[in-house]
């Protein structure tokens, strides 16, 4: 498949639909699911969008109360994906506000140093999701079968290293990469109402 080229500029766009509330979408580009950035990738938005204790859910929804919900995960594959940030209003927050409440929260990410228990605890929630996902004999089965499309079926005992190996500076860095304002790709949804 031919590779997208490397975007260059921010992109926005505005749509107004008939939907009980307005909401905020940006999405930045990441790397494909054998690079390295991967899995560093995949730590940032568990650190960022992983339940109720992650830093966007903890700040903006229940410090400044500005989104009912907001979500953070990737859409990794085989080729580069997107980190994708989701995020519902509260009715009759601003959207230039909550737009900026949450890139504050990613100037955050891509200044400060995660801390070791914060990076310790995104990595043992990943190390157990991994392991109840190959609990039952049709899951390991698929994961095989994943991870020799991946190009190497053994991937399958060593990739939990990949998640141990990464460091904070390493999160740090990656979030620059992402987080990258010519990177984004933003939608606001308003409701009609």
């Amino acid at each position: 498949m031919p590779q997208e080229p490397l975007q260059k500029e921010a992109r926005v766009l505005d749509v107004k639909a008939d939907v009980p509330l307005d909401a905020l979408y940006k999405c930045y580009h990441m790397a494909g699911r054998i690079e390295k950035g991967y899995y560093i990738a995949d730590l940032v938005t568990e650190v960022l969008g992983g339940g109720g204790s992650s830093r966007l859910h903890q700040a903006l929804v229940k410090e400044k109360k500005l989104f009912s919900q907001i979500d953070c995960h990737h859409t990794g594959s085989v080729d580069p994906g997107l980190v994708a940030i989701e995020g519902k209003l509260i009715k009759g927050i601003n959207m230039g506000e909550a737009e900026r409440a949450m890139e504050e929260e990613l100037v955050k990410i891509k200044t400060d140093l995660i801390n070791e228990k914060e990076l310790t605890k995104v990595k043992n929630k990943t190390e157990s999701a991994i392991a109840f996902e190959d609990m039952s004999v049709a899951n390991r089965a698929n994961s095989l079968a994943i991870y020799e499309l991946l190009g190497d079926a053994n991937m399958m005992n060593t990739e939990l290293n990949k998640y141990h190996a990464v460091t904070a500076e390493e999160i740090r860095q990656t979030a620059i990469q992402i987080f990258d304002p010519l990177n984004s790709n933003t939608i606001h949804y308003y409701s009609k109402n």
